[in-house]
């Protein structure tokens, strides 16, 4: 496997803890109720090396966040879910994982 240059790797992370601190944002955006134009002021403010992200970028973030809400709701602690369900979910999960690692 080719090394990679060490700006690169400097970038990559740099890229990452960006990445992880716009999804930061987004879920505390969505658990507060923040309309778009606030939501997209917040991101606007991450910056990797300095420079902010385009716009349009920024909005395709939010609209790919934005679609894959069922997806978090759904992976959310339920009220009313069964000891039964969980052990199913926590069995089903766990070998899962464990097949992968």
């Amino acid at each position: 496997m080719p090394r990679v240059p060490r700006i690169l790797r400097r970038n990559r992370v740099s890229l990452h803890k960006a990445d992880i601190e716009i999804r930061k944002i987004l879920v505390k955006c969505e658990e507060e109720g923040d309309n778009f134009d606030v939501t997209l002021d917040s991101i606007s403010n991450v910056k990797v090396h300095g420079v902010v992200f385009p716009t349009l970028m920024l909005m395709e973030i939010i609209d790919e966040f934005s679609s894959k809400r069922e997806e978090r709701e759904r992976a959310k602690f339920k009220p009313g879910t069964t000891d039964e369900e969980l052990q199913n979910k926590y069995q089903t999960a766990s070998r899962k994982w464990n097949e992968r690692n």
